[in-house]
């Protein structure tokens, strides 16, 4: 597979272009073969391979998912000032856990040499929002409960299930 250099400043743009585009042989010249990937394992833990572990993965998951939205953001945590893209409002390509996770997962990149050479899930961004998702369904059911709505059925509303006799 040839690699295609790519100037720092365009290489979040071509990753996410053809990461809508589904064009895994350019996504694939775009990573670095001594790279590390973040993957998200069926268990929804999180693991880091490399480039051909994740080339399959992020393929099925592209398969699985239109892209309708790309927005580009920068780490505020562990790679400082990195370029981040958020796809479909950072719900692609990462699954939330549970309610004590962030709302939105980003893929921050690592240029080396004109490469990608790390992609890693990111949470916290110098401009998105990106609250809990306990935060989220706590601000939901006072939504509903602004409107009128008793507790149970907010809660039911934003659960799927009353709330436990407590």
């Amino acid at each position: 597979m040839t690699q295609t250099l790519i100037p720092t400043q365009n290489i979040a743009v071509e990753f996410a272009l053809a990461s809508k585009n589904k064009d895994l042989p350019h996504l694939e010249s775009l990573l670095s073969e001594n790279g590390t990937y973040d993957i998200q394992t069926a268990d929804l833990e999180t693991l880091e391979v490399s480039k051909q572990e994740f080339i399959e993965w992020y393929g099925m998951k592209l398969q699985e998912t239109e892209i309708t939205s790309i927005v580009y953001d920068r780490c505020l945590h562990c790679f400082i000032g990195n370029r981040v893209v958020l796809f479909n409002d950072g719900q692609f390509p990462r699954s939330i856990k549970d309610c004590s996770e962030r709302s939105k997962t980003g893929i921050m990149l690592d240029i080396q040499d004109g490469l990608i050479s790390t992609l890693k899930f990111c949470y916290l961004f110098a401009k998105a929002d990106n609250p809990y998702v306990v935060e989220c369904q706590l601000a939901k059911i006072k939504e509903y409960k602004s409107l009128g709505m008793p507790f149970k059925e907010a809660y039911k509303n934003v659960f799927g299930e009353y709330p436990p006799d407590i």
